[in-house]
């Protein structure tokens, strides 16, 4: 049975080239997410990250603006993208959540073997996690950022849950 309630809206924060690009569709999917061009040495490692937070997406935003502006742009801006995603379709991939606020060993032996860039994290030695959730941790200090999480999406078969994203909000920046 499907979930009685409507979709997850999910934040991104990027800045105004990245937002086009990502917004773009690239057959099969409603979008361009490249996992390609993220960083491998994350939390969750290599994926694309979103969050339910719309004040998180906004800070996410306004750090891409900031180092953007080494490269000033007349054009640039902090943008939010939202995907709203159906609950029933992610209740289909392979999910590892982190809900203890950090304070599980499991959870800081996978931000380490993340951010040592240990290899991908298989799930019973068969396959990758589609996708990780959990709390924004403060590496190397092993704290977490109160009301934060982040949702990684981490295989192709992961983004094609993904719809296409709509522009949620753009600044320069965000306050």
């Amino acid at each position: 049975m499907a979930w009685q309630n409507g979709p997850v809206a999910l934040y991104h924060g990027t800045d105004d080239l990245s937002a086009a690009i990502i917004a773009s569709p690239s057959f099969p999917m409603n979008h361009s997410v490249n996992l390609g061009r993220s960083n491998a040495l994350t939390d969750f490692g290599r994926g694309f990250y979103v969050t339910t937070s719309l004040h998180q997406a906004r800070n996410w935003a306004n750090n891409r603006y900031r180092r953007a502006l080494a490269t000033p742009s007349p054009a640039n801006h902090a943008v939010v993208l939202r995907f709203d995603v159906a609950r029933d379709v992610l209740a289909t991939l392979n999910v590892l959540c982190f809900v203890t606020e950090g304070s599980s060993q499991d959870y800081w032996d996978f931000i380490t073997h993340c951010r040592n860039a240990m290899g991908s994290h298989m799930f019973q030695g068969s396959r990758d996690y589609d996708v990780v959730f959990g709390p924004v941790s403060l590496w190397p200090q092993t704290l977490v950022i109160k009301d934060c999480d982040q949702i990684s999406f981490h295989t192709n078969n992961s983004l094609q849950v993904l719809p296409t994203p709509e522009l949620h909000q753009r600044g320069t920046p965000f306050f």
